[in-house]
């Protein structure tokens, strides 16, 4: 909730920012922003996105990597742990281009060390697998967000962002994907034990 002060202080800084409209809008603009209370002043602030609430700071709104974490937007998963997850850029630069997306939404510098472990790792696959000549890794922050690419190069091949269609992608991932492994079974009793073959001398 503002307080008077702060509505009137908001107010005259909205006010100022209206002086660059064109005059037509400019009588009608600052006759809405003189009439709002404060809880209208606030309602526009939050729409307009120029101050952040509560739930805005703990769930970013319409953050493509949140959803892709969250398995709302799908992906071509090629690998995870703790901290992250690999997946395939369906834009590739490259061949077995992937993103390495961290789990928690924060910037790349504040991101745990394993985020970079698993984009490593998914550099080691793609050089072994796909032959790439080279890899590059490189960090950013998009919407706020962490982001890790691992770039193979090619020999004789230029960087040329496209659309992968869904096969290439379905075959990559295939191709890429970390196979989880089958935990053994824990022999308890020596009931559970296989019987051997009984043999006769």
């Amino acid at each position: 909730m503002l307080t008077e002060e702060q509505t009137e202080k908001i107010k005259s800084q909205l006010l100022q920012q209206i002086d660059k409209f064109p005059a037509e809008q400019r009588e009608s603009a600052k006759a809405q922003i003189e009439t709002m209370s404060s809880d209208e002043l606030e309602q526009f602030l939050i729409q307009n996105k120029l101050i952040k609430t509560k739930e805005s700071e703990e769930e970013p709104e319409g953050c493509l990597f949140c959803s892709i974490i969250e398995n709302k937007t799908p992906s071509y998963k090629i690998a995870e742990n703790k901290a992250a997850i690999a997946i395939l850029d369906i834009n590739p630069l490259s061949k077995g281009h992937s993103l390495v997306i961290p789990k928690k939404h924060d910037s790349i510098e504040k991101s745990p060390n394993n985020v970079l472990s698993l984009a490593k790792k998914i550099a080691k696959k793609l050089k072994s697998k796909l032959k790439a000549q080279d890899i590059k890794i490189e960090t950013s922050n998009i919407q706020g967000h962490g982001l890790v690419n691992v770039l193979p190069f090619y020999k004789d091949t230029k960087l040329e962002k496209k659309k992968a269609s869904q096969e290439e992608l379905q075959e990559l991932q295939k191709k890429l994907a970390t196979k989880t492994r089958e935990k053994k079974k824990k022999i308890k009793k020596i009931e559970d034990l296989p019987l051997a073959p009984i043999r006769i001398p």
